[in-house]
């Protein structure tokens, strides 16, 4: 019984998701709820798109934002420049950009290809049978979390409140966190409610 009104919860979720604005995804995959505000980010050990593996450990000390990413999804694809762009800003101060794809279909040779065509110079990572994305609870992308230098939460969700695909919003959310995080003081807001397409989860 349960699991039948959790599809039809879900069901009931897709199609509100149809009618509404910004889309989202529903999956029958169990998810985590997301790390607290303040908490240790989970650590992953996930490959880059050349196979040579990385944990988020090795970035402690440093401001690291993570951005769940998928070549699918036109609201991704729409906040890569801006994410290249803030990454480029932000690149003498030592922040640590990562991309993560936990796309069920999209393999490392596809991935690679979309990053040198639209020159996504940061760190891109695989993320097989999307189980970091699981372990975070992270349903669309892009959606982001950025980390403070002792690899705490400070903020987690929207890049910035656009309301399309490809033009900049006016509160850039991510942005001010990235500024937060380098002063060690508090995002402002914190969590913003992100937009973007449904992961699509094996």
């Amino acid at each position: 019984m349960k699991r039948e009104v959790n599809m039809l919860t879900c069901v009931a979720i897709l199609a509100l998701s149809l009618a509404m604005f910004p889309l989202t995804g529903c999956s029958a995959a169990d998810v985590a709820d997301p790390p607290e505000i303040g908490a240790i980010f989970p650590n992953f050990a996930l490959p880059d798109l050349d196979g040579a593996p990385h944990t988020l450990e090795q970035y402690r000390g440093k401001v690291v934002v993570i951005e769940m990413a998928s070549q699918h999804c036109p609201w991704s694809r729409g906040a890569d420049p801006h994410l290249v762009e803030l990454a480029n800003k932000y690149k003498d101060d030592g922040v640590v950009f990562i991309g993560i794809d936990s796309h069920n279909d999209t393999p490392v040779a596809a991935i690679k290809t979309y990053v040198e065509e639209h020159g996504k110079s940061y760190v891109m990572l695989k993320d097989e049978g999307n189980q970091y994305a699981d372990v975070l609870g992270a349903r669309v992308t892009p959606e982001v979390y950025v980390l403070d230098r002792e690899g705490k939460l400070v903020y987690h969700g929207a890049f910035d409140n656009r309301a399309n695909p490809t033009e900049k919003g006016d509160e850039a959310y991510t942005d001010r966190a990235v500024q937060a995080a380098l002063a060690g003081t508090a995002a402002e807001p914190n969590r913003v409610k992100a937009w973007g397409c449904g992961i699509k989860r094996k």
